[in-house]
């Protein structure tokens, strides 16, 4: 029991040292003048705020937006989806949609491992902290450096679906709105 608890004090440890050196290296990073781009624009805001921010660079050295690189890649996906018909084009969204909200096999395994943990403590805890064994940590280190890239590309993949699912609507929308011929 005692080992759970040192390695919950080592967790917020290490969390409490990341903000004590991310925090002032992004103030100081925000006060320079090139903030808008580069290797200084890790930030835990997200993708929109670094569009945002490239945005706004190329708004002061009046460059076209256009030429941003992910407005640039929403544009290609768009003009591919407005090759295809409006029947493919549903199709297409449909399984997009089924993507989207399909629970995926990543926050089955977020959500069942644990458990299964559980059930299995009793000999989990004897296996991995027998006579002082450091294996335990090997173990936590490993599921931890599993569990977060896993849980990432989940939501990474949905918020993609999520893009595509939106260009469709609009162009089906757009079709919708334009005049029929006789």
């Amino acid at each position: 029991m005692i080992y759970a608890f040192t390695s919950v004090f080592l967790f917020f440890r290490i969390t409490k040292l990341f903000v004590y050196i991310y925090m002032p290296l992004q103030t100081l990073l925000k006060k320079t003048k090139q903030y808008a781009g580069g290797w200084y624009m890790f930030s835990l805001r997200g993708d929109a705020h670094k569009v945002y921010l490239k945005l706004k660079k190329a708004a002061h050295q009046n460059q076209n937006a256009e030429e941003i690189d992910e407005l640039a890649e929403m544009e290609e996906i768009r003009q591919l989806y407005l090759t295809l018909d409006s029947a493919t084009l549903r199709k297409v969204y449909y399984r997009m949609t089924k993507e989207k909200n399909g629970s995926g096999v990543i926050p089955i395994l977020v959500s069942a491992l644990p458990w299964l943990f559980f059930l299995f403590s009793q000999r989990l805890q004897q296996f991995l902290f027998k006579d002082g064994s450091w294996l335990w940590i090997i173990f936590v280190l490993l599921y931890v450096f599993i569990l977060i890239p896993s849980v990432f590309l989940h939501f990474r993949e949905q918020s993609w679906a999520s893009v595509h699912i939106e260009i469709i609507q609009d162009i089906l929308k757009d079709r919708e709105k334009e005049p029929k011929p006789l």
